[in-house]
């Protein structure tokens, strides 16, 4: 006797992320701004004291929610303070509060 597969019938689930707007307009302000003369990933990620797979993450579209260590490095190579560079973002963006908005990963 066969057993009966329940989950032959049921749809996989596409999974959704959480991306907050201050992620993106941070990474945004980023790109935008710091990475316009962009040579290589590899050496913006040097400079900036950063792995080049962030610099990379940095650059896409969505951008990614950067740990504010990472950002406090960058900013550091920047000889920015943190509380600087967020005037600037703010000035550049508006606040973003808590608005967020779901997108398929």
């Amino acid at each position: 006797m066969a057993l009966k597969n329940n989950n032959s019938n049921q749809t996989k689930d596409t999974k959704k992320t959480k991306v907050f707007l201050v992620d993106r307009h941070v990474c945004n302000f980023i790109r935008d701004e710091w990475m316009k003369d962009l040579e290589s990933f590899r050496k913006w990620g040097k400079q900036h004291g950063v792995h080049e797979a962030i610099a990379r993450k940095i650059n896409e579209n969505e951008g990614y929610n950067i740990p504010v260590s990472t950002l406090n490095t960058i900013c550091f190579y920047r000889q920015l303070k943190l509380s600087d560079f967020f005037s600037l973002v703010e000035k550049k963006y508006g606040s973003a509060e808590d608005k967020h908005y779901y997108t398929d990963k």
